[in-house]
């Protein structure tokens, strides 16, 4: 019976050795408590693109952050296509307002192709040059454009936009080459 306990006891002292080994080691791992994944944002969900004939709405609401040059943008839609660079050649849909919810022009509508941005060359407005980098192929923005990265004080006839006017454009990246 003697022998039976001392070879229960070299057992048991070897199992707890074990355990405080592991658990030595997962303390260096830095914790034992199991962290839950709700603890971590997901990433975010890819969408395919919205059709061409999906209207843009001037009231839906974004939270807008300043970027450069005073551009104020918020995305409307995240996505995981691939990003538009600021030397990549865009193609997009838009619709531009007056900050009083006129709307300026509008590629939106089935009938409507794509406007393509070359973001590298300094002919392309500002504002595109600005607020698209950074854009994935699919995903849509809001661009709060100052007059300065606009139409300045000119304005644009052909356009309706006065001068010194501050746009209100939602964009979608379409594809980038």
């Amino acid at each position: 019976m003697s022998q039976y306990l001392g070879a229960l006891r070299v057992r048991s002292a070897a199992t707890i050795a074990s355990i405080a080994v592991a658990m030595i080691a997962l303390a260096a791992c830095g914790s034992v408590v199991r962290v839950s994944s709700d603890i971590t944002p997901p990433p975010p969900s890819c969408f395919t693109p919205r059709p061409a004939s999906s209207v843009d709405s001037f009231s839906t609401q974004v939270a807008l952050q300043t970027g450069a040059q005073g551009l104020q943008y918020g995305d409307l839609r995240v996505v995981c296509g691939k990003a538009a660079s600021a030397t990549s050649n865009a193609n997009v849909l838009f619709t531009v307002w007056l900050t009083n919810g006129t709307q300026v022009v509008t590629t939106r509508g089935s009938s409507q192709p794509a406007s393509a941005l070359q973001l590298g060359n300094t002919s392309t407005l500002a504002f595109w040059r600005v607020g698209v980098p950074g854009m994935r192929v699919g995903g849509t923005r809001r661009l709060v454009v100052p007059p300065a990265l606009g139409f300045g004080a000119a304005g644009s006839s052909s356009a309706n936009v006065p001068a010194n006017a501050t746009l209100v454009v939602d964009v979608e990246l379409v594809s980038i080459s």
